[in-house]
């Protein structure tokens, strides 16, 4: 089992690291929208987690003749989870920090445009303390990283709750 996690989050992390190359290749070329740009941004967040489905699956097929209990293979995907999640937060953490440091700023900007056409100026004037403090914070390494963990572990246990569900098979009880 411990061949197949390694295996299958090493795949992951390197589906990361090419999809997030490759969209900000995009983006850099291109210029899409804000809202296009967070769009293509969940390619990044999602496409990898994909791997989950596959070493759960191989684990199955390849490993135990074709047998999968929800419980194992909740521990497969969660397994696997890990890695992805602690590459991208390596990646994202590098990405604004070193690479595009005014990063969450420029989100923060666009976001409080947004807020500026809807709210009533006292509500605005709360969000933007509110945003600036989520700047300041999302610019601290550490909590960056942290919460690119938290996200992406997060996403990661969805994609394995489904995954166990679709892919879980019980050795057949005899005279059933």
């Amino acid at each position: 089992m411990k061949k197949i996690v390694l295996r299958y989050g090493t795949y992951a992390a390197l589906a990361e690291l090419v999809i997030f190359v490759l969209i900000w290749l995009v983006i850099w070329l291109f210029n899409p929208s804000h809202t296009a740009q967070g769009y293509i941004g969940w390619v990044n967040l999602l496409c990898p987690l994909l791997f989950i489905y596959f070493g759960i699956r191989y684990y199955r097929d390849k490993v135990n003749n074709g047998q999968v209990t929800l419980l194992k293979a909740l521990a497969i995907g969660l397994l696997i989870t890990l890695i992805p999640a602690i590459a991208f937060a390596l990646i994202e953490t590098v990405f604004v920090i070193y690479i595009e440091p005014n990063f969450y700023e420029n989100i923060a900007k666009y976001d409080l445009e947004q807020y500026r056409k809807t709210l009533s100026p006292v509500a605005f004037a709360a969000k933007a303390k509110e945003m600036q403090q989520q700047v300041v914070l999302s610019n601290n390494p550490a909590y960056n990283f942290c919460m690119m963990v938290v996200s992406i572990a997060s996403l990661g246990t969805i994609a394995t709750v489904i995954s166990s569900l679709i892919l879980q098979r019980k050795t057949a009880k005899a005279g059933h």
